[in-house]
């Protein structure tokens, strides 16, 4: 498999990355504003870059939707966009805060403002199935205002990819990764996709330390049901590899279940003994292993008002909060407690 240069090495990545964001910049775009804001509160690097570029184009942005509002016009830009863009102007710029991040003895915790104001879409939704039909109405990957969110796009391996950024990132270089985007394949994982996945990280993996891939499913946390993969990069192993649970031969046990394979194929037969079964599941893809987690589909437990929902991220030990203050004190029983709610008794 041949990778393109922007996946070379760790510097090649941000490299493309940061110029990517660069070009965003200049256009005149709320999309693109909120999106390089996002990614700038998120990283430290991103912020020194961008911050002071950012405040004068809020500023120019802010005047003209005044102006706009005098003259009886609307702003320009996709309705979430210019709803987020509302949401920023009662918070007031001033008032925007950087991502934290703090652990505990299990998890891992994120104080990450902007991502509050992100659409839920179908993560909001009660799911009771484990796939739905595309569907070209719906919010999906093809739509024309989103090209100029893409990072990159070409060809692996005989798949044509499309890597866009996350708009509202929770991970360092998050990208969202659509193979095959005009096949408009919904939110199931099919075994060609498992492999092609499979094989593009243990090749990433040679360029790039600390480099992963994550899926969730139709039903576990996905906001869109057009396929796509979220790709990113860690500085540390997720809380899920810690070596005191279970399913990494400790004694502690995890508050959901989680199947460890360091093969895709005996990965695929569990996967598709799960698609028998109608249970969704969160996957994280490494170099070296494949994480499973199946779990209860959303909507059928409660969420607690510390966060805002259970997708992969959670599912592997991640929790978001946007609040402060419960960043600073939500306690390690609390957060177990929520995940073994997703507890489904398989093996």
């Amino acid at each position: 498999m041949k990778l393109p240069d922007i996946f070379s090495s760790p510097d090649s990545l941000r490299s493309s990355f940061e110029n990517g964001l660069d070009r965003q910049l200049k256009e005149d775009s709320l999309g693109t504003f909120i999106l390089v804001l996002a990614n700038s509160l998120f990283d430290e690097q991103i912020f020194l870059k961008f911050w002071d570029r950012l405040k004068e184009n809020f500023k120019q942005k802010k005047q003209a939707y005044a102006n706009n509002l005098r003259a009886g016009k609307q702003l320009h830009g996709a309705p979430d966009d210019i709803q987020v863009f509302q949401k920023l102007i009662r918070m007031g710029f001033d008032n925007l805060s950087t991502t934290e991040d703090r652990h505990t003895e299990n998890w891992e915790l994120q104080f990450n403002q902007l991502r509050s104001l992100r659409p839920r879409r179908i993560s909001s939704a009660t799911i009771s199935s484990l796939s739905q039909d595309f569907e070209e109405s719906a919010f999906h990957f093809n739509k024309p205002f989103l090209d100029k969110e893409i990072l990159w796009s070409g060809v692996i391996d005989g798949v044509a990819v499309k890597l866009l950024y996350n708009k509202f990132p929770f991970a360092t270089l998050h990208g969202l990764l659509v193979p095959e985007p005009d096949q408009k394949i919904p939110q199931i994982l099919g075994v060609d996709m498992h492999s092609f996945i499979s094989a593009l990280i243990k090749q990433l993996g040679n360029n790039i330390p600390g480099i992963a891939i994550a899926y969730n499913g139709y039903g576990a946390g996905a906001s869109i049901n057009h396929l796509h993969f979220q790709t990113f990069t860690v500085n540390q192993p997720l809380p899920v590899l810690k070596q005191h649970w279970q399913h990494n031969g400790g004694s502690k046990a995890y508050p959901v279940t989680c199947k460890i394979f360091d093969d895709s194929t005996n990965a695929w037969h569990y996967i598709n003994e799960l698609h028998r079964s109608n249970i969704t599941y969160n996957l994280l893809y490494l170099p070296d292993k494949i994480v499973c987690l199946p779990r209860a589909f959303q909507g059928s437990y409660e969420i607690p008002d510390w966060t805002e929902n259970f997708a992969w991220y959670e599912l592997c030990g991640g929790i978001i909060t946007f609040n402060q203050n419960e960043f600073l004190k939500l306690a390690d029983e609390k957060i177990t407690g929520a995940l073994s709610a997703l507890h489904l008794p398989i093996n």
